[in-house]
């Protein structure tokens, strides 16, 4: 009988028309962008995003495309389609594609000193060469943080930072840096003898004009047409209207672009399909660099990431902005927003939703970061050690990280102001991993924000006993014992 129908099922499949594979896909893409839209709608609410726009693209095409929040907070005036945001650093790797035009063209080579191009720099910088600009391992005195040079003039700017030493030798290592980006703009335009902002708009953007969809404004007090306001928490400790990100043009190439989801998406096309350099141009700009004294992983000019054993390329822009692409999956990911009330890692966003979308980019200590996170946030202590509990006891995830887990929820509960839930998952950890050093020492940051001196200093202690070389520990039990 087994024989029989079997034989049968045999003839069966043999006949059958072939289910829809499209109308399958298409179901499952649908669920997965619930859950794109609803993580969206998360972390927004999570961390005060006043407004988003999230764009994933797929070979080419645009396979979900969402807004959330407002571009104006006083006017409810909705993010949509036609609205601008400031990329901020997200500029940078446009500026490294400019470079890498030239290179193409012979005009540039990666080996040319800075001095080949720009004058009057102190006698120490005139060997640093292009590539350590664009790789960050200059050595440069840096033209940040943004308070103490916003509204600076470029003279006063450039002497501000040419009285300073450099802090290591070119090539040894990664040391993020404005001034490298302040020198790119200048070579860029004096090999091209056009301005940064011509130059990318008629090789990048087929001449699109610059002052509609895509436009250069490093000072957010600039009025422009549908750009967003940009909301931040750094000056009040909570969200207000933000307009002190203030550069002036000479930061063009660092930090001044501006653009609509559209505009970025084409972008990411004409990038995807070689349009805009040649592939192999490409694989060298994306070629990690080869630092003598650092085991940093960074490409010319884009922030390289491994993930699953999957390369991606992309960068992100003042903790608001954050572009992704991997070339092997055919995927990209544009998120923009335009600020936020509380720190996060706008880089985990952007890998949990790959993972949402492509089952082969899930980070599974991502996913269980996301899901502990929102249990402490949600739900009372005892519902989420249960929780806790139960995911440990699974063996599929016996290679995961908790210890590190559970410290990097007490720390975003810190920074959510959830001080008493920090401190229950800083206890937990201590319970979880008496031995470590690390979460004693956490466990004593907790109790310090949370403005408890005794126990602060009692577990610091702690975690000195257990590792006598902990010099955060040590500098914190000095300071407070003062």
């Amino acid at each position: 009988m087994m024989r029989l129908w079997w034989i049968v099922g045999l003839l069966f499949l043999g006949c059958r028309t072939e289910p829809d594979r499209t109308r399958e896909t298409n179901t499952r893409n649908s669920i997965e962008f619930k859950k794109v839209d609803a993580y969206m709608a998360t972390i927004a609410e999570r961390y005060g995003i006043p407004g988003a726009t999230l764009a994933i693209v797929k070979n080419g095409k645009v396979i979900h495309k969402n807004h959330f929040g407002h571009a104006n907070l006083e006017h409810q005036v909705p993010v949509s389609d036609s609205t601008i945001f400031r990329l901020y650093s997200l500029t940078k790797p446009f500026t490294a594609v400019s470079a890498f035009q030239l290179v193409e063209e012979g005009i540039l080579s990666l080996e040319d000193p800075v001095s080949k191009y720009i004058g009057g720099l102190p006698a120490s910088w005139n060997d640093i060469q292009i590539k350590h600009l664009l790789t960050h391992s200059s050595g440069l005195p840096d033209m940040a943080p943004y308070y103490e040079f916003q509204d600076l003039t470029e003279t006063e700017a450039k002497a501000k930072v040419f009285g300073q030493k450099l802090r290591f030798n070119k090539g040894e290592k990664y040391d993020y840096n404005q001034t490298g980006f302040w020198m790119l703009q200048q070579i860029i335009e004096k090999a091209s003898g056009i301005n940064i902002e011509e130059f990318v708009g008629k090789h990048q953007f087929n001449g699109a004009p610059m002052n509609k969809d895509v436009l250069f404004s490093s000072d957010s007090r600039d009025i422009v047409q549908n750009r967003a306001t940009p909301y931040f928490f750094f000056s009040k400790g909570k969200l207000t209207a933000d307009l002190s990100y203030l550069q002036g043009r000479y930061l063009l190439s660092a930090n001044g672009l501006n653009m609509d989801v559209q505009r970025f998406v084409k972008w990411d096309k004409a990038m995807g399909n070689d349009i805009l350099i040649k592939a192999e141009t490409k694989r060298k700009m994306w070629s990690l660099f080869d630092y003598a004294h650092s085991d940093k992983q960074f490409t010319y000019g884009w922030d390289y990431h491994g993930v699953n054993g999957h390369a991606s390329y992309g960068f992100s822009g003042s903790f608001v902005t954050a572009y992704r692409t991997f070339p092997s999956n055919g995927l990209s990911i544009i998120l923009l927003s335009n600020g936020l009330g509380s720190w996060y890692n706008i880089e985990n966003a952007i890998n949990h939703i790959a993972g949402l979308v492509d089952r082969d980019l899930r980070i599974e200590d991502n996913f269980i970061f996301e899901s502990l996170l929102e249990k402490s946030l949600k739900s009372d202590f005892d519902t989420f050690k249960v929780y806790y509990q139960e995911l440990i006891a699974d063996k599929k995830y016996l290679k995961v990280n908790f210890e590190r887990l559970l410290n990097s929820i007490g720390y975003m509960l810190l920074n959510l102001k959830e001080n008493n839930k920090a401190l229950d998952i800083f206890k937990l950890n201590t319970q979880e991993h008496p031995t470590s050093w690390n979460v004693w020492d956490s466990l004593g940051e907790g109790y310090e924000r949370s403005f408890d001196t005794i126990n602060a200093t009692k577990f610091y202690q702690k975690s000195v006993e257990l590792n006598p070389e902990n010099t955060h520990g040590l500098e914190k039990l000095k300071m407070l014992n003062e």
